[in-house]
Formats: structure tokens, C-alpha cells, sequence
């Protein structure tokens, strides 16, 4: 920088008062906006450290728990007794027509007597370690005005288990009973890609 130049620039800053005031004004608002902008950085590191040390209390916590077995021992009893229940076929197929054959069975030997008029039977869906879970609706109906309930009370204590989702009787003036039910039953030992 040019001497000459530099003595005009000094001699400025020494006669003009304004000039100070507003350089030294214009620093004070820089120094605010640096000291703004670290206490927001130490905000945030506080928060990060904050949200870390939680994490880590967390997963202490949970180590130290015996949440985990508990709850791996309370699905292995959970399966177990599906098994209990459940209807062992190896194919859809033959899951499908042992279900068929049971419902048939038992409409047959049911009092009042019942007709099949619609079974119908989803695919097996997974449920629970090897167990599937296959749904089901049957529409029944008798000549008689009597509503089937003992052998509803039979379909719900049958082994292999069959759960009843929903049951809609409808009783006509002249036409007699007719029964919906919405069912489902669980399947063990259904192969991988077993379907007939």
C-alpha cells in the first residue's frame, strides 16, 4: 500500500468521528452474531450429547433387563400350543380337504339337521413359527326353525381346534334357519411351496 495513501486513510479514521463510531459499531454486531453463533453450536453439541447419553442408558437398560428371553420363552409356548391344536397336513390340498371332510361330518350328524349350501377356504397364511392360519365361511341352513346350537357348541370344542370368528343366524318366517359362519383353524407342517 502506497504511503500517501495510507496517512490519508489514518488521518480520516483520527478526524472523523462517524467513521469510528460506526467501525466500532459495525464490530460490536459481529461479535454479538459470533457470540449468538457459538452458544446455538453449543446448544446443538448439547443436545447430540444429550440424545447419545440416552441411547447408551437405553441399551443398558435393556442388557441388563431379561426382557428378550422372556419374551423369545413366551412365543416358543405360544407355538407350542398351536401346535396343540393344530391341524398337521402336509399340503394345502390335504389341509383343505380334511377341513371340508370335518365340516361335512359334522353338519351331517348335526340336530337340527343342516344342508351345506357354500364352503368356501383362503389359503394358508403364516402365523406363528411353522403354524399357518387358514380362514374360512360356511353357509348351512336347516328346514326347522331351530337355531343349530348344539352343534356350534360342538364346532367350538373340537380338536383339532376350530375358532369362530363370526356367526350370523337368520331365522326366516317359512323358510326355516339359515347359518353364516366365519371360522379359521391353524395348519402345522405345511411344506415350503406345498400347495396341492
Amino acid at each position: 500500500m502506497n504511503e500517501r495513501l495510507r496517512q490519508e486513510l489514518i488521518q480520516q479514521w483520527q478526524d472523523s468521528q462517524l467513521l469510528r463510531l460506526g467501525a466500532w459499531a459495525i464490530a460490536l454486531i459481529l461479535l454479538v452474531y459470533l457470540l449468538l453463533w457459538q452458544d446455538d453450536q453449543l446448544a446443538l453439541k448439547q443436545l447430540e450429547w444429550r440424545r447419545a447419553q440416552a441411547n447408551v442408558a437405553e441399551w443398558q437398560a435393556l442388557a441388563q433387563q431379561d426382557y428378550w428371553p422372556n419374551l423369545v420363552s413366551a412365543l416358543e409356548n405360544e407355538r407350542e400350543q398351536a401346535l396343540t391344536v393344530a391341524w398337521a397336513y402336509r399340503t394345502t390340498g390335504l389341509a383343505k380337504a380334511a377341513v371340508r371332510e370335518f365340516v361335512n361330518a359334522t353338519v351331517a350328524e348335526s340336530q337340527p339337521a343342516l344342508r351345506v349350501r357354500n364352503l368356501e377356504l383362503a389359503e394358508p397364511r403364516p402365523a406363528t413359527g411353522g403354524v399357518y392360519e387358514m380362514r374360512g365361511r360356511l353357509t348351512a341352513s336347516t328346514e326347522e326353525s331351530i337355531a343349530p346350537w348344539g352343534w356350534i357348541a360342538a364346532l367350538e370344542s373340537a380338536q383339532p381346534a376350530v375358532y369362530i370368528d363370526s356367526l350370523d343366524i337368520r331365522v326366516g318366517r317359512k323358510s326355516g334357519v339359515a347359518v353364516i359362519l366365519e371360522f379359521r383353524v391353524l395348519v402345522a407342517g405345511l411344506e415350503q411351496g406345498a400347495s396341492s
